[in-house]
């Protein structure tokens, strides 16, 4: 087993002055290791096991300009607020919140600002752990290539300084061991007494992350597996291990992200686009409460974890940029400075606080924050309406991910939203394609359906928009509304009805039009059948006229006009295959 020191250059850039503790080299990070069954990990956990892992502060922490450290606890304690340079995001962990600027890294007391330690150091801050009474800190060189391990205790005092061309990722610690991932599947326990590896971990999903929640240990990103007694069995993929996979929701986001990144002092898209979660830390894996919240922007939904399906929806005041899943709950902090608590379940308001300025990065921990809720959430319908009635363009994708859910829910609020963004009437005009794709498919809500037929345009009586005639048709068609067959035919010669809209009222009326509507229908077969112009949509509706003409006994009608010489020739030999079975009858 061997460690490989850093080029002179990286430790230059990586020194620390007056280190006090002892610096490692050796075998702590050598891929030749190997513990596949577990041996040496399960000894290791008999022997300092179980560990009792410290709770952290509850605290937002924000950024300002690039240079100001804004804190509130989440308990409502009082706000704080630490000016310093700052290279790239700080890190909150444990009772600590760590940043690196300006040849310096320091540590805050989270809950009062205070300050801990200040220490020359180069590189730039990947994340840190705490423990309440050391500090592990990971730093990536300034060129991209390798890592240094900073192990500090609350008075200043570097215990320990580990260097590996390794990238190591976000630590946490216990006690004396650093839980250190690197190269992106390894977790090394690395004892900071003895400068020795004590064990390490090797899992089949991304990890970068090492971190404490809840009274227990975890590692990965966007899956995350738990330290506990099954973890010998994460080689073979049987340890405690839950995912959040966001591929199939809207800008694919992400659970917990690569650890092996530095951030910036200001959010990115993947700050504004996040999934937050809480793993269990006792029990059976999984995530607290069954749910999993998006936010996307301002628009956040409640996630059922088992299946996707939306639960709920909250509507922000102010962008999301940072959050985290307490137990029961999520804690969300806004571009505005404010930190919205919902409930998991079915997000309802648990109170706000303010970090008292607007921030441009926010970061959110929670460990044992515990928060009842405040007042009631709006029925799901009511949500969902706000939702979908914002007309910000970059809230597309989540609105149609949201008009999927509204297409499940038999409301006629419902009904009537669809029906309104399908026409252009509410909303954004980039929903109105996808709106009219879930008005075509949706089998509910006939009676408004057919209300919103009967109001078509009349700029002279205030209605200044069309009905999406076409979408309707379908979903009324494939309801086998015939009631509806007369309020279609009047719009067979409506100007305001679009070529697209016109055919899909035909088809319907093919199926359901019955006696009453033969006049309209000769009319508008007697109108549009020598017209080559109008173009393919228009000469399909011709012909669909034509087959409920058949059916409704105007055959001979039909018949005529196949061979008439004032009828479009692109629609002769279809009129005449329509006229055959009325001459055979006849």
């Amino acid at each position: 087993m061997r460690q490989v020191a850093l080029a002179s250059a990286l430790a230059a850039a990586l020194a620390v002055a007056s280190c006090g503790g002892g610096q490692t080299r050796g075998t702590a990070f050598n891929q030749a290791w190997h513990d596949e069954d577990g041996t040496v990990l399960t000894g290791f956990q008999k022997t300092n096991g179980p560990f009792t892992v410290p709770a952290g502060v509850d605290v937002a922490v924000g950024i300002v300009a690039g240079r100001t450290i804004v804190g509130a606890p989440l308990d409502g304690g009082a706000r704080w607020r630490y000016t310093h340079a700052l290279d790239g995001r700080p890190a909150v962990a444990g009772t600590v919140v760590v940043g690196k600027g300006a040849g310096e890294i320091f540590a805050l007391d989270a809950r009062t600002g205070a300050v801990l330690w200040k220490r020359a150091a180069g590189g730039l801050l990947r994340g840190a752990g705490d423990d309440g009474k050391t500090t592990v800190v990971s730093l990536m060189s300034t060129t991209g290539v390798g890592s240094v391990v900073l192990a500090i205790a609350h008075d200043g005092v570097v215990l320990r300084q580990i260097e590996d061309e390794a990238a190591i990722g976000v630590p946490a610690i216990v006690d004396r061991f650093a839980f250190l991932p690197w190269r992106g599947r390894y977790v090394t326990v690395y004892d900071l007494g003895s400068g020795e590896e004590a064990a390490r971990i090797a899992l089949t999903h991304p990890t970068s992350r090492a971190f404490a929640l809840g009274g227990a240990l975890f590692f990965g990103e966007e899956a995350v597996t738990r330290f506990d007694e099954r973890i010998r069995l994460a080689p073979r993929g049987g340890a405690s291990t839950v995912t959040v996979n966001g591929a199939k929701l809207p800008a694919a986001p992400r659970w917990l992200g690569s650890g092996d990144e530095v951030l910036p002092t200001r959010a990115v898209s993947a700050d504004e686009v996040r999934l937050y979660a809480r793993p269990n830390a006792r029990g059976p894996m999984g995530l607290d409460g069954g749910r999993a919240a998006l936010a996307y922007r301002r628009l956040v939904t409640g996630l059922e974890a088992e299946t996707g399906k939306v639960a709920w929806v909250h509507v922000g005041e102010e962008e999301i940029l940072g959050g985290a899943a307490y137990e029961g709950g999520f804690a969300l902090c806004g571009a505005k400075g404010t930190v919205t608590f919902l409930d998991a379940a079915r997000g309802a308001p648990a109170g706000e606080l303010s970090l008292g300025r607007p921030v441009d990065a926010c970061i959110v921990q929670a460990d044992g924050l515990r928060k009842k809720t405040v007042g009631q959430p709006p029925p799901l319908a009511e949500s969902i309406t706000r939702a979908l009635e914002l007309t910000s363009p970059e809230l597309v994708p989540m609105q149609v991910h949201l008009l999927d859910t509204a297409a499940r829910l038999e409301d006629d609020v419902i009904t009537d939203l669809i029906i309104s963004l399908a026409g252009g009437e509410r909303g954004s005009s980039l929903l109105v394609d996808e709106a009219r794709r879930v008005l075509a498919e949706r089998r509910t809500g006939a009676g408004r359906m057919i209300a919103a037929l009967n109001q078509p345009y009349d700029f002279l009586g205030g209605v200044l928009k069309s009905p999406p005639v076409g979408p309707l048709a379908d979903a009324l068609l494939a309801m086998r509304e015939r009631q509806v067959a007369p309020v279609l035919a009047r719009y067979l010669e409506d100007p305001a009805c679009s070529a697209d809209d016109l055919e899909r009222a035909a088809a319907a009326i093919a199926e359901l039009a019955g006696p009453a509507e033969v006049p309209s229908l000769l009319s508008f077969f007697a109108h549009y059948r020598g017209y080559d112009e109008e173009g393919e949509s228009v000469a399909r509706a011709v012909v669909h006229v034509a087959r409920a003409l058949v059916r409704l006994g105007q055959g001979a009608v039909v018949e005529r006009a196949a061979s008439d010489r004032f009828t479009s020739t692109a629609i002769k030999d279809k009129l005449a295959e329509l006229s055959r079975p009325a001459r055979v009858a006849l």
